[in-house]
């Protein structure tokens, strides 16, 4: 190969590098990483706000259950208290039926205040619970218009870098002879994206091992149209050109 190919399947390596390093930008920004971040945690709070409201909705009626009761035991409890202060109740087993009526009815009011006690806490706790919820999903949602627009202008940054590094690339290839391109995207497939590589006082640049004299004309032997293989890890080497 004559110096100036060299040079060009260096810069075509260079290129396809670039390209490889801002395809994974492109993929693993970071306004996009920021905006999965808050769609995951939007989805959570979504999720446990509709949990709350859902609960909410079942104390509130529980809530109203037992006023609705309360207020039938203690409208029961004046009326039997009347009966036994009217004194239409003559016999004593009667009167002591009645009292024990009344004791139960005290009682069961007091066992159900109690519970209304507990569940007003509970409402409380639940619509602080989902106040808090609907400020933070509202906060979340406001962030969510500037991310996307920075990550838009990120990639169209990136985008016109890729564009610019795929012409370039096409533009080596296109200097290169054919089955020397495909040999090298063949091994730069297998190589991890990087098929050629410099090779400086006899080091390979891509597996940074010394290559001895044998194993250098061994290289050669192994090459692609003059170009030496380094032994130790099959990549193409370019030596520097003296001039």
């Amino acid at each position: 190969m004559s110096p100036e190919d060299q040079r060009r399947l260096l810069e075509l390596q260079a290129t396809d590098t670039a390209i490889r390093q801002l395809r994974y930008r492109r993929g693993n920004l970071e306004e996009q990483q920021a905006l999965d971040e808050r769609a995951e945690l939007l989805e959570r709070i979504t999720a446990d706000h509709m949990a709350a409201s859902d609960e909410l909705v079942a104390v509130d009626r529980r809530n109203k259950k037992l006023e609705t009761e309360i207020n039938t035991v203690d409208a029961r409890r004046k009326s039997e208290e009347s009966r036994m202060y009217s004194g239409v109740i003559a016999s004593e087993r009667e009167v002591h039926a009645l009292r024990s009526e009344l004791s139960t009815l005290k009682t069961r009011k007091r066992d159900l205040e109690d519970e209304l006690l507990e569940v007003m806490e509970r409402q409380e706790e639940l619509n602080s619970t989902v106040e808090t919820l609907e400020r933070r999903r509202g906060e979340l949602q406001a962030e969510v218009a500037p991310l996307q627009k920075a990550r838009d202008e990120a990639a169209a940054d990136i985008d016109g870098e890729l564009a610019s590094h795929q012409a370039a690339r096409a533009e080596l290839a296109h200097q290169l002879p054919d089955d020397l391109v495909r040999r090298y995207d063949e091994l730069r497939a297998r190589k991890d994206g990087v098929a050629v590589v410099e090779l400086r006082d006899g080091t390979c640049q891509g597996c940074f091992l010394e290559l001895t004299p044998g194993e250098l004309q061994e290289g050669r032997e192994l090459g692609v149209r003059g170009l030496a293989r380094c032994v130790q890890c099959g990549r193409l080497l370019v030596e520097p050109v003296r001039g």
